[in-house]
């Protein structure tokens, strides 16, 4: 008896687990790359509620919490123009509403003719706009507040962006963020176009990869009616091996001075980019020049470093003073900010104010360092330039420091085994905890946004985790981790609202195991999906190229994956074999699939009228003209598979075993475009009809 009731209570437990993690969004299940049902364990859920911050043994009380928990006011409304906002109760309302100066923008720059006639500026009148300033409403010039009666109620049509709105009832006040967002992302070219990738570090120049050069290279490609690719611009640490890929993000939000062209680093290594001893002299030099900058400023003569920081929205300006206060602690006290004393671990706002006042002159040079990357990004934004960001930051990183609460640190973002990684991949970075995110009105999300669109086009890394992200409890495997569902809706509708405000296209790089709807509500919105040769088939054949979608971009390859070359020559494989994240039969296996692979290319291009011979330069530039043929509005090739390079930028899955984001193009730029293989395809390019973005 005493054993049935052990049990009974066990299953029990075991049900209020279940039911309690699919509130708080652990999806219960998911299909692999194969097809395959994958259940979620108990254990695993309830490792993933603790990294959440909840006791999984209080599974009830929080089940109760969670279901019974009523606010009239939701902490964030993300809207389209005129739909409902929904409160909780039925008692009349009397509601105002102001523009949030947390997110004000001071210049005209974001005037966008081509939204609706009323979005004039992200926070309402662009001539007048103070925290004082209140909306009229319902045509009336007098009234500054509206009544409403219901627990539903339209929003009067007000300019695309982001508001603060106060309800009064007879008794209360409550406050909360309306963001009215547009239905779909800028769209900065109606026409067909083209791009080459390129990574800073890999410019062979006389001096080291830096943002002269990127310019000289971007108003090239302008001209010859292409746009420039570059890798993410994410401030990370140069000087350790595991944070020298630009996806180890310590900062989305804030950019790292490596490629300034200001104290540029003379070559020393041909072959390989030296992070770090380019990242001491570099910053060496800087430190120098801040001393000379420093006079000036004590004197009063610094109009333009203040003018950039006056022109910040106010809560980027104030996360730019909090993060030169981190880099000078980091300096100061080691690189990871849990190490630090519990004073400082915790980003208290009181003591990080008194440290930015007491240590004025080391805490500026990191706030002159920004300025100094901003300026030169700013001479070169009239160039069409596709800038990337990453998904997360790492776990020592400035932007969970600032935001502890909102990350779970008992776990972190990963990807489940596929082909490609048949052990998983763990990626260090903390997730953010969904249901937090939305309790700070996504403004932290919405900062590393904005900081990010400064170009014509933004790739946005591993989009499908806006639905979906793969987290992996502290101390396990991938392979028993767990996908956790995001609020999608409101983050690609502040997707689309940045976009418009920043005249920026949107880029979300949706590779992986997803469902189609996923996909779907990316192109809806007008964010272009990013489709890989590669991996455009069927299990019968490749997609001809009428499949692929207007919204998207094309390419043959990315920086995780194989080069061409390396592709047909099947490098990756034998790679993946040497560094033991294959075993032998499974290199097998994959040479197989390879080859059947290159089997069905082949038929793919004669059945275009595209096959030229099966030379590597001749399937290359056939492979070119078959992606040029897409409806896709821009195709993206690689510098590395231009040079017919064979090994890839990174190898996912290794660390010091490969070189990865190190490897220098084996010619200068001025002799790759004098290349008889980049004339010819420059030549294709041309004859496809794609042409320069333009506004």
């Amino acid at each position: 008896m005493i054993m049935m009731l052990e049990s009974s209570t066990l299953k029990h437990q075991k049900q209020l687990i279940c039911e309690f993690s699919d509130l708080v969004g652990i999806i219960p299940f998911y299909y692999d790359c194969k097809g395959n049902y994958i259940e979620i364990s108990l254990e695993t859920k309830a490792q993933i509620l603790y990294s959440m911050g909840f006791n999984p043994e209080q599974a009830s009380d929080w089940i109760d919490y969670f279901k019974n928990y009523s606010r009239f006011l939701e902490p964030v409304y993300v809207i389209e123009p005129e739909e409902p906002v929904e409160l909780k109760g039925s008692e009349e309302v009397f509601v105002e509403i102001y523009p949030l100066e947390e997110l004000a923008q001071s210049s005209s720059e974001y005037l966008h003719p081509s939204v609706d006639s009323t979005a004039r500026h992200p926070l309402g009148d662009s001539t007048a706009l103070t925290g004082d300033s209140k909306f009229k409403v319902q045509g009336s010039n007098a009234s500054r507040r509206f009544k409403v009666q219901g627990s539903r109620f339209k929003i009067p049509s007000l300019p695309i962006g982001y508001y603060r709105m106060i309800a009064s009832t007879k008794d209360s006040t409550y406050e909360t963020v309306l963001i009215v967002v547009p239905k779909h992302c800028f769209i900065p070219d109606k026409n067909k176009t083209w791009g080459i990738h390129c990574n800073l570090w890999s410019f062979k120049e006389n001096s080291e990869g830096n943002f002269s050069q990127l310019k000289k290279l971007a108003e090239y490609l302008s001209n010859e009616g292409g746009f420039l690719s570059i890798n993410p611009l994410h401030f990370n640490d140069p000087e350790d091996i595991y944070g020298i890929s630009p996806y180890s993000a310590l900062s989305r939000e804030f950019k790292t001075p490596l490629y300034l062209s200001k104290c540029s680093v003379k070559v020393k290594n041909e072959e390989f980019f030296e992070y770090s001893s380019v990242w001491k002299e570099k910053m060496q030099c800087l430190k120098k020049d801040f001393e000379a900058f420093y006079k000036k400023y004590i004197n009063g003569d610094a109009e333009e470093f203040i003018a950039y920081k006056n022109k910040l929205c106010p809560a980027i300006r104030e996360d730019l003073k909090y993060f030169a206060v981190f880099c000078f602690l980091r300096e100061k006290f080691g690189k990871d900010w849990q190490n630090w004393n519990p004073q400082l671990r915790c980003a208290d706002t009181q003591i990080l104010n008194k440290i930015y006042r007491d240590n004025e002159k080391e805490v500026l040079f990191y706030e002159y360092l920004q300025w100094l990357v901003d300026s030169e990004l700013e001479e070169i934004r009239k160039y069409p330039i596709l800038v990337d960001m990453g998904f997360c930051s790492i776990k020592s990183s400035f932007d969970v420091w600032l935001n502890q609460e909102l990350f779970a640190l008992r776990a972190e973002y990963g990807a489940p085994p596929d082909d490609f990684n048949p052990k998983g991949q763990k990626w260090g970075a903390p997730p953010l905890i969904p249901f937090k995110l939305k309790e700070k009105a996504y403004l932290p999300f919405i900062k590393i946004l904005r900081a990010n669109m400064k170009t014509k086009l933004l790739r946005i890394d591993h989009a499908l985790g806006l639905f979906r992200a793969y987290w992996i409890p502290e101390g396990s495997t991938p392979q028993n981790g767990a996908y956790v569902r995001y609020p999608w809706k409101d983050l690609l509708g502040i997707i689309a609202l940045e976009s418009q405000l920043n005249r920026t296209g949107i880029i979300g790089e949706d590779l992986g195991t997803a469902e189609d709807w996923m996909k779907e509500e990316l192109i809806k919105r007008k964010i272009c999906s990013w489709r890989v040769f590669y991996f455009e088939k069927t299990q019968e054949k490749y997609k001809p190229s009428t499949a692929y979608p207007e919204y998207s971009l094309c390419s043959i390859t990315t920086h995780d994956l194989p080069t061409f070359k390396g592709f047909w020559h099947g490098k990756d494989i034998e790679l993946r074999e040497k560094f033991k994240i294959y075993d032998e039969q499974q290199a097998q296996n994959a040479l197989i699939e390879r080859q059947k692979d290159k089997e069905k290319i082949i038929a793919l291009l004669k059945e275009e009228g595209l096959f030229q011979g099966e030379s590597i330069e001749e399937l290359l530039f056939s492979i070119i003209k078959f992606l040029s043929k897409t409806p896709s509005r821009y195709l993206l090739l690689y510098l590395e598979d231009i040079l017919l390079m064979e090994d890839q930028t990174n190898f996912p899955g290794t660390t010091t075993e490969y070189p990865n984001w190190q490897r220098k193009l084996p010619k200068a730029f001025k002799e790759i475009i004098e290349l008889p293989n980049f004339r010819k395809i420059q030549a294709t390019l041309k004859e496809s009809d794609r042409t320069v973005l333009s506004d």
